[in-house]
């Protein structure tokens, strides 16, 4: 993993402390104050990093407290970055300016944001990579990210929002090898409605037991017949056989693969379709600008470094 990308974090800002210890409070304070930062107050007020560990110990001493508070008094460095969110699913992302803060005012201690680091904070609105995204979905208040797509994203992410030029490693111009596993999904869940005129079903994406495994599902608005999605991700190649099996099934179904590698071999039924890379790659440029954010990020970055993508 490329030393020049900074390392990446990621805060939960819900704090659990007095009555005003809302995640929107907390949000808004962080915003107003360039920081980021964590609860566990203690007393009196620590000098120093080694002071407040003391106090820390004697307060609270637990595994999640000792985990979180290492992060931000020693292992967050200035120039990391740091991503939060609001209760509204909004993202934002900051770069840590200055060594760890202990603030016990009125407000800090109501919200409960006493441990902080100084952050120049910019926001970043909701196209994020799935990569982070699911970086909130468990663990403890404060924890590195340590994917490297998620570090390549959030450094490019940096640059745009920030007009700064943080080093970037060039990752030889392949769009599908920036984007995530999720972000083919939605990718093609968007080419078939677009392309095919089908209707996506939300709670399809859900997990699912069968024995075809399968992304989501569509319908035909016209017929009522339903379709198939599966997609793999890097180098990965797809056999249309199981599911030339599985079109006899149900009449009027079909299946729609896509997997930037390629296929084992043709399909030989008409019922399963084989996107070919060619054409998703097309698509990339036709639909550009209703794509998820997140995807327009790895366009402009790559826009940026080899030059725009031929219309």
């Amino acid at each position: 993993m490329p030393e020049s990308m900074p390392t990446v974090w990621r805060v939960h800002l819900r704090p659990g402390g007095g009555p005003e210890s809302s995640g929107t409070n907390a949000v808004r304070l962080c915003l107003e104050q360039g920081v980021v930062g964590i609860g566990w107050q203690v007393s009196p007020t620590p000098k120093t990093p080694d002071e407040y560990w003391e106090a820390g110990s004697r307060d609270h001493g637990t595994r999640g407290w000792k985990t979180n508070a290492r992060a931000i008094l020693w292992r967050m460095a200035v120039g990391d970055l740091v991503w939060f969110r609001d209760l509204l699913g909004d993202y934002y992302l900051g770069r840590i300016t200055g060594d760890w803060e202990y603030r016990d005012d009125d407000r800090n201690r109501k919200v409960d944001i006493a441990n902080v680091r100084p952050c120049a904070i910019y926001p970043a609105g909701t196209g994020i990579a799935g990569k982070i995204i699911s970086a909130f979905i468990r663990g403890q208040t404060l924890r590195r990210i340590n994917d490297h797509t998620a570090r390549l994203f959030s450094t490019v992410k940096f640059n745009q929002l920030s007009g700064e030029n943080l080093p970037v490693p060039h990752e030889g111009g392949d769009i599908f090898n920036l984007l995530s596993a999720t972000d083919l999904e939605d990718l093609v869940g968007i080419y078939l409605q677009r392309k095919q005129n089908l209707f996506l079903i939300p709670s399809s994406r859900e997990a699912h037991s069968t024995t075809i495994q399968y992304e989501f599902e569509l319908v035909d608005p016209e017929t009522g017949h339903a379709s198939y999605v599966q997609v793999k991700s890097g180098n990965e190649r797809l056999d249309p056989a199981a599911y030339e099996e599985a079109v006899d099934a149900e009449p009027g179904r079909r299946y729609f693969l896509f997997s930037p590698a390629g296929y084992a071999r043709t399909s030989k039924r008409p019922e399963v379709v084989c996107i070919s890379r060619t054409e998703m790659e097309a698509f990339l440029t036709e639909a550009r600008q209703y794509l998820p954010g997140n995807i327009r990020t790895w366009l402009d970055w790559l826009d940026s470094v080899s030059g725009p993508r031929a219309e």
